[in-house]
């Protein structure tokens, strides 16, 4: 089981007493090296020494957050062993500017660059920042291409493509990551035709469940046929997938404080769009008390989830309860699987 964290960014973290100012600072000329970057530097080096894997880096154009692959870089040599991964928007970005920044940030964190693809809902920010299509079926015809040619240009000396959205003649980024054959590609979809293309070109799929949290078992349920579906496609390709989940870890002494706890959040975001991102998570029903928590990311692992990427709230202090209480749930279940391996092959 890997474990994740998302870096914490104005629109990827509910704003405490403590962060409120960095994030209000963001919006502001002067005030000397960004708060929010040195905050975030400090929650991942903790990360790290809790034995985090992974960090995931939102790419929001319309809010204040640093762009996601100048955060990465940035953070490369203030960290040492987290895997940075980078969201990038099909549409927004070329693919091939995305492979020549991946290519160079991961050989500045030694090979620990990734890249999420986000084929993107918000038609205004694409207006903006690059070009919309309305038809979903177009989107992921270009995320597709997008992928194809990022991974070509990592890969290749000489690569060609003709495609419908990208057209590339003897293309290739001299600079090659320390990872190889490429840095990892991960993705979400909710609908087939994403899937189909995560099937093909991802390495880790993010599962989907349902907005609600209080529908955890349905979700639990709609999980478990989806990764079937996407393991018979993988298994058609001759492919193997990896899964993970996006989650608000919400933990409490009692599961209904906890519940009361994400209802409060619900009703603060009825109030207040701007925090959606930072409540998306919920509906991952990773909510209760410290039984309740390890119970449900148990049975998450029972499925095939092996990585989770979890938000907390507040950042620091939700993350040092995850230490006190969760991880040494998980570390010695972890260590019984790996007993009883052993005693298996013996």
């Amino acid at each position: 089981m890997r474990l994740g964290i998302w870096t914490p960014a104005p629109l990827s973290m509910r704003p405490t007493r403590t962060t409120k100012p960095y994030l209000e600072a963001l919006t502001q000329h002067g005030g000397g090296v960004d708060q929010n970057f040195l905050f975030s530097a400090q929650i991942l080096q903790r990360a790290e020494a809790l034995g985090f894997d992974i960090t995931l880096i939102a790419q929001r154009h319309l809010g204040p957050d640093l762009d996601s692959y100048i955060f990465a870089a940035a953070l490369a040599p203030m960290t040492k062993t987290i895997n940075i991964m980078s969201a990038v928007h099909p549409g927004i970005m070329d693919p091939r500017i995305a492979a020549k920044m991946g290519a160079s940030i991961d050989r500045i964190s030694g090979g620990r660059f990734c890249v999420n693809i986000v084929n993107g809902g918000r038609p205004h920010e694409f207006a903006v920042f690059g070009q919309w299509i309305e038809q979903s079926e177009a989107r992921y015809r270009r995320m597709h291409e997008f992928i194809k040619v990022m991974r070509g240009m990592w890969t290749s000396d000489d690569f060609n493509f003709d495609g419908e959205f990208y057209k590339v003649e003897h293309g290739a980024v001299p600079t090659k990551s320390v990872r190889t054959p490429h840095p990892p590609i991960f993705a979400a979809s909710r609908v087939d035709e994403g899937m189909n293309v995560v099937a093909q070109e991802a390495d880790c799929w993010f599962v989907n469940y349902d907005k609600n949290f209080r529908n955890y078992d349905q979700s639990l349920r709609r999980i478990e046929r989806e990764i079937a579906l996407m393991e018979a496609r993988t298994r058609e390709l001759g492919r193997k997938m990896r899964y993970g989940v996006n989650a608000t870890l919400l933990l409490a002494d009692t599961d209904a404080e906890a519940i009361g706890i994400a209802d409060g959040w619900l009703d603060q975001l009825a109030r207040d769009p701007s925090i959606f991102s930072a409540s998306g998570g919920l509906g991952a029903g990773v909510i209760g008390s410290r039984k309740t928590v390890v119970e449900r990311i148990r049975r998450y692992v029972d499925l095939g989830v092996d990585l989770f990427m979890f938000q907390f709230y507040p950042m620091s202090e939700g993350l040092e309860a995850f230490a006190e209480q969760i991880l040494p749930e998980l570390q010695l279940e972890s260590a019984s699987h790996t007993a009883s391996a052993r005693i298996a092959h013996a």
